[in-house]
């Protein structure tokens, strides 16, 4: 993290509490600016899935709405929050899937996503990941798709 972050003289595993509020780690810069990281890792062996190199889970739903665990009204996934409080997403792999790492911005992937979100389920793979207490669901999308959607979101035109 300390080498993609220009400035960043300490990157700190935040604490449990910290953890459960979605921030894996903070990067303190230079002058004392703070920056809030979620870190983001896939299972060994993904890569076997993958159609157009790496791909990024993307989360729809943290707790999926009527799953298998009986909670009704479900709870959004943390690509869609809203409420979430931090500034980056770094997503990673394990070495023998992919050696590159992401660390993306994560306020203007929540906008993208949210954009996106219905051509993308019609185009990529959905899934749902029981973790025995809960059901959570993703859309896996390349992560040359996501990136040049941020760009595009990025960029509007202006009536003269």
């Amino acid at each position: 993290i300390q080498s993609m972050i220009d400035g960043c003289t300490q990157v700190v595993k935040t604490g449990l509490h910290d953890d459960r509020a979605g921030v894996d780690y903070i990067a303190t810069l230079r002058k004392g600016a703070t920056i809030l990281i979620d870190a983001k890792t896939r299972t060994p062996g993904c890569s076997k899935y993958w159609r157009q190199g790496p791909e990024l889970a993307l989360e729809v739903w943290s707790v999926l709405p009527n799953g298998k665990y009986g909670s009704a009204t479900g709870k959004v996934g943390w690509t869609l929050c809203e409420s979430k409080n931090v500034d980056y997403i770094l997503f990673t792999f394990d070495p023998a899937d992919s050696n590159e790492v992401f660390l993306y911005p994560y306020q203007l992937l929540r906008m993208t996503f949210r954009r996106m979100l219905s051509h993308w389920w019609q185009t990529y793979k959905v899934d749902t990941q029981d973790s025995h207490t809960w059901e959570s669901q993703c859309v896996f999308v390349p992560e040359s798709v996501v990136w040049g959607a941020l760009r595009d979101s990025m960029r509007v035109q202006v009536a003269a």
